[in-house]
């Protein structure tokens, strides 16, 4: 099976038409928000066109064929230079995740592409993403339930993300209890994934729980290591974060 190092982050560029996204700039996305420097992995290996199609002549006979497909076109979705060829591309890849999910309806790799595909397409489809939400949240349920481990907690920080920053009921599907849920069952799976504890910071700084916040900060600081030369200013922040952490718990 796939191991998903990038955070499969869902894009809600496409929420922008109806409502703005929370906490988010309309020129920024929920990719750039939560893929940093993650994307080395098998999952998101560089490929080419003639690749993905070979996969997908391979497929028929072979479901890890049809997996490498939907793999492929979303690396050739995200990097595309053309809206048009990004969004073919991702309605191919979603299409090919879904027939494993046909074969295999217990792939939870599967799935997950399922989940950042519809993102994917949403985002360069921007009048049919809240049509995709539904697709998006059931595939990231899903892996979350069969694969918690699943990119260092990935479905559950998608979905993290996802509540976090969609607009609120009845526009969409925004929930703010349900973001703060799966950014901790994330962070449980894979405490040392620094963008699980980022997720989790952000919805606490939403739910106005500054001093959970500040903790969480505090944690991701205390696992950067400070570049040469500069321990002496990464541990002076350090204290001063645990002494702004402590202030926010006792004004709390």
């Amino acid at each position: 099976m796939l191991v998903l190092y990038h955070s499969l982050w869902i894009i809600l560029l496409f929420l922008a038409a109806c409502a703005p996204i929370k906490g988010m700039s309309r020129h920024e996305t929920i990719v750039d928000s939560i893929t940093g420097a993650t994307e080395k992995s098998s999952l998101w290996s560089l490929c080419t066109r003639n690749q993905a199609l070979m996969w997908v002549q391979q497929s028929k006979q072979d479901p890890g064929a049809a997996l490498q497909a939907a793999r492929c076109y979303a690396v050739l979705a995200r990097n595309g230079t053309s809206q048009s060829v990004r969004l073919e591309n991702a309605v191919k890849g979603r299409n090919m995740a879904e027939a494993v999910v046909a074969r295999d309806p217990k792939n939870p790799t599967a799935h997950y592409l399922v989940a950042y595909l519809a993102g994917l397409e949403a985002e360069n489809q921007p009048l049919k993403g809240l049509s995709l939400v539904p697709v998006i949240e059931q595939g990231a349920l899903e892996a979350s339930r069969l694969n918690p481990e699943l990119d260092h907690g990935g479905p559950d920080r998608m979905l993290g993300e996802l509540y976090l920053r969609a607009p609120d009921p009845p526009v969409s599907i925004g929930d703010l209890e349900k973001a703060i849920l799966h950014y901790q069952r994330a962070v449980m799976q894979a405490p040392d994934f620094i963008e699980n504890r980022l997720g989790l910071a952000e919805a606490y700084l939403e739910d106005e729980d500054h001093g959970s916040a500040c903790d969480q900060l505090q944690r991701i600081l205390i696992r950067i290591p400070p570049a040469d030369g500069w321990e002496g200013p990464w541990t002076r922040t350090l204290d001063l974060m645990k002494r702004f952490c402590e202030m926010e718990t006792k004004d709390n």
